[in-house]
């Protein structure tokens, strides 16, 4: 583990940047998703700031089930201080009865039902390969951090509770063990290093992708598209956020490309964010309109206090 250098975000706030950071790229994602690179520009010129759905189901600066997952995630480590599989799948369950939001992915909604249908969480999980398991694994990149074998067995369980698919597993495996490496100061070299070694043990292809995605980061966005894609698919959505954290010299520039990217834009935002919310300040002007700000805050303070707990105790 590096020394804390000049210039350095302090842990806490790295903390706090990275849960803020996928929420707050989730609400600019949202009123865009699904939509083409072409159509953003047509509909939007650019899409800068937050921005109601056009379903009128969400206000401008509201998250998706993106951030909703990422809460009950947090919420259950929280609860159990180490990861416990049975609390979480209880959890994702009760939060899909109460939800009702008609964003959950497919897969998720699957496996949630086999959860509700008593299905134990070791066997309800779908193989499937979307990123719901990547886009909401914040959480465990941040509490331990200290050790990343600990992330990455972590990821790969709250993964299987829903996914099961080795991308899917794989992409859960690269944010949380990016966001690991950030925690603890690696520079970026070792950041594209750690992850994409790891990851290779899940899908090459994910991991060749990831790779790329730092080698492309000179490149513009339309050029990113077309090499790495930009749908809901783990070995499409989180190459594209890793390339938008690379790329990208402050955090506002990562969320506005992602955002404008088009795709799977609030998962490619949140992913992106989280990442970059790691080691950038984030701008007040997001903070201002987000949603539930102030429990938001509360989550990451309660996961860095968690984080802080666990050390001493081992």
């Amino acid at each position: 583990m590096k020394l804390r250098g000049v210039g350095k975000m302090e842990l806490l706030d790295q903390f706090k940047g990275c849960i803020l950071g996928a929420a707050i790229g989730d609400a600019l994602g949202m009123p865009v998703e699904g939509l083409t690179r072409k159509e953003i520009k047509e509909k939007y010129g650019m899409v800068k700031d937050f921005l109601p759905s056009p379903f009128n189901d969400l206000k401008a600066g509201e998250w998706t089930d993106d951030t909703e997952q990422m809460i009950v995630l947090a919420e259950s480590i929280l609860e159990t201080t180490y990861l416990n599989p049975e609390n979480f799948a209880e959890k994702l369950k009760e939060w899909y009865l109460k939800s009702k939001n008609p964003r959950i992915g497919p897969t998720s909604s699957k496996a949630l039902m086999n959860l509700i249908n008593n299905v134990p969480w070791n066997k309800a999980g779908v193989y499937s390969d979307t990123c719901g398991a990547a886009m909401r694994v914040m959480s465990i990149g941040l509490v331990y951090h200290f050790s990343l074998n600990l992330v990455e067995r972590y990821a790969v369980i709250s993964a299987s509770v829903t996914h099961k698919g080795n991308a899917a597993i794989g992409g859960a495996v690269a944010i949380a063990i990016a966001i690991a490496c950030l925690c603890m100061d690696f520079e970026r070299d070792e950041v594209v290093r750690e992850v994409v070694s790891r990851v290779k043990t899940y899908d090459d292809l994910l991991a060749e992708k990831i790779d790329y995605s730092y080698q492309i980061s000179e490149k513009d966005v339309d050029f990113a598209i077309e090499k790495l894609g930009n749908s809901m698919l783990a070995l499409d959505s989180v190459p594209m956020a890793f390339y938008c954290y690379f790329s990208s010299k402050n955090f506002e520039d990562c969320v506005i490309k992602a955002v404008n990217a088009g795709g799977d834009t609030d998962s490619i935002a949140a992913m992106a964010g989280a990442i970059k919310g790691c080691e950038s300040k984030i701008p007040e002007k997001f903070l201002k309109k987000l949603k539930d700000y102030d429990y938001l805050l509360e989550l990451a303070e309660g996961l860095y206090k968690l984080h802080e707990k666990i050390v001493k105790l081992s």
